[in-house]
């Protein structure tokens, strides 16, 4: 039974930037929740949501929603702003999404990988080093004060199933907190919006484990999956992958030490937890098949640069890194020269502030 939603009620302008898989999740759940929310979407998906709606499939049933969608150019404001693009858009995207951000803007970064703010807020250092591989034109530093962040990691299970339409049917999880490990009002604002949209939530007592123990789960999956085709089900099942992605594992420990972080769980329980995801294929595993781009740069690339930094080898996590980069780069060749990649309009960017 298909439910056509379109609820209204007074509160915080609320935009969401990227409508792939986990941005129209969002989008639906907040919408779920009550809430007006603004989707900041490109040309293509602009027209199909407008035309169609936005759709979630998930375990309660089909919920069909009238969505507020346009390109960034069309909104003038965002109280709260959740940045939902892959973590290679999201430079563009901060571009074409400047003028929304005032001094009152609460930016939600919900992306893979190790993020550009990782440096940002320690011990009350806001200008923290710039981790290259995640912003390499720091981009991403000029336009969205480290402050006004909102440090996520989730654990959402979606796929898009077209411009307008996701599915998904595991718990949806969130895990915030500020830069600086405070607890603050706005970091309150949000998780009640969230909890409001049927989202589980809960404050990291330090961000930045909770990012590193998302990130051993993006690296000990992602890449290795988009290699060998397998769902995490398989991969942590399968004598072989498993036993690669316990050694990426285990390379990745002496760097989260290195940088005075600890994971939140038993690092086996990371391995077993994998194997009750299902046949979920990973983010990477769908881009490759659609023949896009992969998030090598913040899952892979970073770890190494920050791994490299402390002299700490990781040859497994490298390798296949180095696959994953091959593929990725094969794909792409293959996908353009016989033109039937999608082509994307850009988001409408404009020059980076000096």
């Amino acid at each position: 039974m298909v439910k056509l939603m379109q609820k209204h009620e007074d509160g915080p302008s609320i935009c969401v930037a990227g409508a792939g898989a986990i941005g129209l999740t969002l989008a639906a759940r907040l919408m779920m929740g009550g809430y007006q929310v603004g989707v900041i979407a490109r040309d293509e998906g602009v027209s199909f949501i407008k035309k169609n709606g936005l759709r979630l499939i998930d375990r309660d049933g089909c919920h069909h929603f009238k969505a507020t969608v346009g390109l960034a150019a069309d909104f003038s404001n965002a109280d709260i702003l959740f940045l939902c693009s892959k973590s290679h858009d999201l430079p563009e995207l901060a571009l074409s999404i400047q003028h929304l951000i005032t001094p009152r803007t609460v930016a939600v970064p919900v992306v893979n990988g190790l993020p550009w703010w990782y440096f940002d807020g320690e011990n009350g250092n806001w200008s923290g080093a710039q981790l290259r591989s995640a912003d390499p034109d720091n981009v991403l530093k000029k336009i969205i004060p480290s402050p006004q962040v909102i440090g996520t990691t989730t654990i959402i299970t979606a796929e898009r199933l077209d411009r307008g339409s996701s599915t998904t049917f595991n718990p949806l999880q969130m895990t915030l907190g500020e830069l600086d490990d405070r607890v603050t009002p706005k970091l309150g604002e949000v998780i009640s919006i969230l909890e409001k949209a049927g989202i589980a939530t809960r404050v990291a007592s330090r961000i930045r484990d909770a990012v590193w123990t998302k990130v051993v789960r993006n690296v000990i999956s992602n890449p290795l999956t988009a290699i060998t085709g397998a769902t995490l089900r398989e991969n942590f099942a399968d004598e072989f992958l498993s036993d690669i992605s316990s050694e990426m594992l285990h390379e990745l420990l002496p760097v989260i030490k290195a940088y005075g972080a600890s994971l939140e769980v038993d690092p086996s329980s990371i391995l077993d937890q994998g194997k009750k995801m299902g046949d979920v294929k990973t983010s990477m595993l769908q881009d490759l098949e659609r023949g896009q781009q992969l998030e090598l740069a913040t899952i892979c690339d970073a770890v190494i640069e920050l791994a490299q930094a402390k002299h700490i080898s990781t040859p497994v996590i490298q390798a296949i890194s180095n696959i994953a980069h091959y593929r990725n780069a094969k794909q792409q060749r293959i996908t353009t020269s016989a033109a039937v990649i999608h082509q994307v309009t850009p988001y409408r960017a404009v020059d980076v502030p000096a």
